[in-house]
């Protein structure tokens, strides 16, 4: 009798983790189609992603043409992050939640961690009563933003077809995702050091705009890992 429930449990969800799988991959192909089409308007894009990522230039530092990547080209890069990293953590994590529904409550929170990430420095402005600063913040998290969702649709592809190296790969998953707070907050200490900010602004900046959201993006995954 419980051969018999076991294996009815099998073909239950056979054919539904394949979908899953699938709708993945198509995922993939959309999130490649952006990047495709920011390459268009950005023939240099992957070297520029690159360079400025781990660049130390801020807002008003003088930009030649040659190193601006267009608000187009920036938009895809934005889309295609938010869609590899749902993908990543889809893939990588374990969950009891039906698939389906964990994808869709694990985009809204992943795309509601992205978007104050786009408008915090606003938050910013205010805080340290320099727009100069919140423009740069806006900056960096752009920068940071790009590079993080190539290298994640990258491991997107690769988590999908290669499951047998899932457990190594989700560690990259989980360094690549650490790396979108730690590097824009860096970024934004070493601008306000430069500029002389005092220390009670720059912990405020912290708290407040990086280690917070990532504290509820973390209680929601945790147990999940």
């Amino acid at each position: 009798m419980n051969d018999s429930l076991h294996f009815y449990f099998v073909l239950e969800l056979f054919p539904r983790e394949i979908v899953v799988k699938n709708t993945l991959l198509a995922l993939v192909l959309v999130c490649f189609g952006f990047v495709g089409l920011s390459r268009l308007s950005c023939p240099n894009l992957f070297l520029l992603v690159y360079k400025n990522y781990f660049s130390s230039k801020t807002y008003d530092s003088t930009l030649n043409d040659s190193e601006k990547i267009s608000s187009f080209a920036n938009a895809m890069l934005v889309l295609n992050l938010m869609i590899s990293m749902n993908i990543c953590l889809v893939s990588v994590l374990d969950t009891n939640i039906v698939a389906e529904s964990f994808m869709q409550i694990t985009f809204f929170v992943t795309t509601g961690y992205l978007f104050y990430g786009l408008i915090s420095y606003r938050f910013a402005s205010l805080l340290f009563g320099d727009k100069s600063f919140g423009k740069s913040l806006g900056l960096f998290t752009q920068q940071t933003y790009s590079f993080t969702g190539l290298l994640l649709l990258v491991l997107a592809l690769l988590v999908l077809l290669n499951t047998a190296y899932k457990e190594w790969i989700q560690y990259i998953v989980f360094a690549a995702l650490l790396s979108l707070p730690i590097s824009k907050g860096i970024k934004g200490v070493f601008y306000a050091k430069a500029n002389k900010f005092r220390w009670l602004y720059i912990i405020l900046y912290l708290c407040t705009l990086e280690i917070l959201p990532l504290i509820v993006l973390g209680y929601y995954f945790v147990g999940k890992i």
